[in-house]
């Protein structure tokens, strides 16, 4: 017995002498692309806070069991092909892209990696899906219906300004998810009887005086800025100059009531980014991104800015303030 012992722990320690490596390897982490259309290393999005957050409270902490692989484009769009083209050859396990020109790319940029996405326009007019219920290829995740929200706002202006007859959209012609939210305001405003005139931009120097002689040549009541990484990269110049012309303006980001805008209105973008993390979370157990469905804002949220609304005129009714989740003052 002892002898069959003895023989017994040789060839264990002999297997062990010739697989060292098997026997050691560590687990491989899983890799997620995070795609940033503007900011650096050392000033991310604030944004992807609530996307670790979101993965940490699933139980993926970034540096112990999970790797992001974070691609800055600094405020440069042209940039996004060439970041997605690295990921894709780096062969993350997954993408998260959350404009529209991060989204188009990484479209093109594989048909296998699954593509997690946060954005603003309707993925199926996109072309990004097939359907919500059964998105179908390797793209899901997290999407605005801006009709709606766009009619929304509207609303919100009127509310503002009951005697709006006619407002200008700022927006950048060049981009292709305003070129969408373009046509979404201009259908909702027919429902609202008031004329709606193009304010148009393009990058990547913007022409900002000559769009609000535009807006003042019009005679536009106010302003409706559309929300793009053009828009976020001048979002001050922006909001000081509607102040300077006195323009009221709606905007579709928190942010751009912090730079200076009147009153915005759209989904809590924390916790869209959030939401992303438990998508990555569940293809990372196996379930793939076409049957995962498109899912839509559960929160929404109101900033309104009374140091602008003093220093251009505005009164901003009880009824209004009382919605609102911030004021500014």
């Amino acid at each position: 017995m002892k002898e069959k012992i003895a023989v017994s722990v040789i060839i264990t320690g002999i297997f062990w002498l010739f697989h060292p490596v098997e026997a050691q390897q560590p687990t491989k982490m899983p890799r997620i692309g995070l795609i940033y259309s503007s900011g650096t290393a050392e000033t991310p999005s604030p944004l992807f806070d609530a996307f670790r957050k979101g993965l940490r409270d699933l139980g993926y902490v970034e540096g112990k069991n999970i790797v992001l692989e974070n691609r800055y484009g600094e405020g440069r769009l042209d940039r996004m092909p060439a970041l997605l083209s690295e990921l894709v050859r780096d062969k993350v396990d997954a993408i998260v892209a959350t404009n529209n020109v991060a989204i188009s790319a990484a479209q093109k940029a594989t048909k296998t990696i699954p593509i997690v996405i946060v954005t603003s326009v309707d993925p199926v007019a996109a072309g990004y899906v097939k359907s919500f219920a059964q998105p179908g290829g390797n793209i899901t995740g997290i999407a605005s219906l801006s009709k709606d929200i766009s009619a929304k706002r509207i609303e919100l202006l009127r509310e503002l300004l009951p005697r709006l007859s006619r407002a200008g959209i700022l927006w950048d012609a060049a981009g292709p998810g305003p070129a969408i939210a373009f046509k979404e305001y201009e259908e909702a405003a027919q429902g609202f009887k008031f004329d709606l005139h193009s304010v148009e931009v393009r990058g990547p120097t913007p022409d900002l005086p000559g769009a609000f002689q535009i807006a003042k040549t019009t005679r536009v009541d106010a302003l409706i800025v559309v929300a793009n990484p053009l828009m976020n990269q001048y979002a001050k110049q922006v909001f000081e100059l509607a102040t300077k012309n006195r323009l009221p303006s709606i905007t579709e980001e928190r942010r751009y009531v912090n730079a200076g805008g009147l009153v915005s209105y759209g989904p809590n973008r924390e916790d869209l980014y959030r939401r992303a993390a438990e998508y990555v979370v569940e293809i990372l157990k196996g379930t793939k991104p076409g049957d995962l469905p498109i899912k839509l804002p559960s929160k929404f949220e109101i900033f309104i800015n009374l140091k602008t609304a003093r220093e251009i005129g505005v009164a901003i009714p009880q009824h209004v303030l009382v919605q609102a989740d911030t004021v500014i003052k």
